[in-house]
């Protein structure tokens, strides 16, 4: 039960009880958050934030189409993932399954109780756009779909024809009604949910296919999501606080608080100094404050494989609070780049997920509202091959 003075008769209450309280490790401890009103550069404009998201239990919606049907195997082992192909019409042959309606026939490819996919080859382009549209709407007909944590449309009409982006799955199955048969002709939907699912949706003309896949690599894992809260007073006094959240989830993995020697007390950015190495195959970044002397993380880079966190590792819950702070804008919270630097970006949602995980988080409130500095949000790993998107993150790092 959380304590505040209000409850005490008097002073000489309030004493023993502060004492008491400082000897049991586990209790909760009041902290007054005052984050003052901080000033912006003339004429910008601080984004309209979007709904915060309502993480309730992933439900299994009933299979009614291929991409349900699809969905419904992420999770299951093989042999179950078989018997719901085979209750659907699907017969299995070498490895995959095959069913066959009319001029088309779906393939389905069980790789992994976390990667499933389902492909249809046709040589007719008016076939092959009329499915690929037909599983767009499946997909943006879904409750997974309401669940987004971002999305991508990509169209390119042809070979020699720039691509083409879209904000809504409307604006991207218009633009394609449009399109005619050419050759480099390519259409494509990425997007991940809030529950850690990838999904793709992929037509080639050039390979006379579309594929739709779902990739989870966390499927069967057990949750690694912080239960309760263990913030503890001292947390609050050191100088740097690091952030940690979960890069398809936008989930908050805990914090680590540090001290650094030669303490820089004036300017606006956090002052740092990078060594990186580029991941060709194998690489490094490393982030320091203000000299070598002060290590404020240390990750390797791999090609095709992401990275590993080598420093800091032992994050831990912090506490959350009931609400997040109003977003502030890139003049005091933005991204850097590997080198360090402070970087400016067009799209700023990203930022804002970031940002409202965070600021929901008691020990950012207090630091935030103790620093005169640019809160730096890093991307770890960075993209360099496509990578395993379900091993990023961001480290958001404050000084106070």
């Amino acid at each position: 039960m959380k304590k505040t003075f209000e409850h005490y008769f008097s002073f000489l209450l309030i004493v023993p009880m502060m004492l008491c309280l400082a000897s049991c490790e586990h209790e909760d401890f009041v902290t007054t958050v005052t984050v003052p009103s901080k000033p912006q550069p003339i004429n910008y404009v601080v984004p309209d934030e979007p709904d915060p998201f309502e993480y309730t239990p992933e439900v299994q919606e009933p299979i009614i189409n291929d991409f349900t049907l699809l969905k419904a195997c992420i999770g299951l082992p093989q042999a179950e993932i078989a018997a719901l192909l085979a209750n659907h019409g699907f017969s299995e042959e070498n490895g995959k399954f095959l069913k066959t309606e009319g001029d088309i026939t779906k393939e389905v490819y069980a790789h992994s109780t976390g990667n499933v996919e389902m492909f249809i080859h046709n040589n007719e382009f008016d076939i092959l756009k009329q499915r690929f549209a037909q599983w767009m709407n499946e997909i943006h007909n879904s409750a997974a779909y309401t669940k987004l944590a971002r999305s991508s449309f990509i169209l390119q009409a042809g070979w020699g024809d720039g691509s083409q982006s879209f904000s809504t799955s409307e604006e991207f199955l218009s633009a394609l009604s449009a399109t005619n048969e050419a050759n480099g002709m390519s259409a494509s939907f990425h997007g991940n949910d809030i529950y850690a699912n990838e999904y793709s949706l992929t037509m080639m003309y050039s390979l006379k296919c579309i594929d739709m896949q779902i990739v989870n690599s966390r499927a069967g894992q057990p949750s690694d999501d912080f239960i309760g809260n263990d913030l503890q007073e001292e947390d609050l006094q050191h100088h740097i606080l690091i952030s940690k959240v979960d890069y398809l989830t936008f989930k908050y993995k805990g914090f680590y608080a540090m001290d650094v020697s030669g303490k820089i007390n004036n300017g606006l950015e956090i002052p740092f100094l990078a060594e990186y190495q580029e991941p060709c195959d194998f690489g490094y970044i490393k982030l320091y404050y203000h000299n070598s002397n002060n290590l404020l993380m240390n990750g390797t880079l791999g090609w095709c494989d992401g990275g590993d966190l080598l420093f800091p590792t032992n994050f831990r819950a912090g506490e959350t609070t009931s609400t997040s702070l109003p977003y502030p804008g890139q003049y005091h919270f933005t991204f850097i780049n590997n080198v360090g630097a402070y970087v400016t970006v067009t799209d700023e949602l990203e930022l804002q997920r970031v940002w409202q995980c965070v600021s929901r988080q008691r020990e950012f409130q207090h630091y935030y509202g103790h620093t005169s500095k640019k809160v730096a949000v890093y991307r770890f790993p960075p993209s360099s091959a496509g990578g395993n998107l379900s091993d990023a993150y961001y480290l958001v790092f404050t000084e106070q």
